[in-house]
């Protein structure tokens, strides 16, 4: 019986350790660290966007020819949106759920869906969506983070 115990009470310090480092690694996403390295958004935008918007995000990346629709350039969001910054219509973008198909063809992938994509049938669904909304708000701050004039 005490053997069980002693499992019980690892699997809950355990299951504890997890969720605050979870909670952690979302904060990081959202505010980048502070100790000079690069934020979580930048390494999200490396990752997913890059290819197509370019390095520096102006739409010229090394896929760029290759698509029917050129790539926008990234850092003038805000200045073809009168000079506000739209981050809840960045962050639908990104999220890909709020996109009506019978709006016409979507060029961009649904980087949501990557997001939520664990490979690990056994994580909790309010898990697996906190860490993808923390990580799309850090890329959402980093093409905020690029606005040029």
């Amino acid at each position: 019986m005490k053997h069980h115990l002693h499992i019980a009470k690892f699997a809950a310090v355990s299951a504890i350790v997890a969720a605050v480092a979870g909670l952690a690694l979302a904060n990081r996403a959202v505010s980048g660290d502070s100790e000079g390295e690069d934020p979580i958004g930048l390494t999200e935008y490396e990752i997913a966007c890059m290819s197509c918007h370019g390095l520096d995000g102006k739409g010229d990346g090394p896929k760029a020819g290759t698509l029917s629709v050129m790539p926008a350039d990234l850092t003038r969001i805000a200045q073809r949106n009168g000079g506000t910054f739209p981050r809840n219509a960045i962050y639908d973008m990104i999220d890909g759920r709020g996109v009506i198909p019978a709006h016409g063809r979507r060029d961009m992938p649904i980087w949501g869906d990557r997001y939520r994509n664990t490979g690990d049938p056994g994580e909790a669904a309010s898990a697996v969506d906190e860490r993808a909304r923390a990580l799309m708000q850090a890329l959402v701050d980093y093409l905020e983070s690029i606005q040029q004039n």
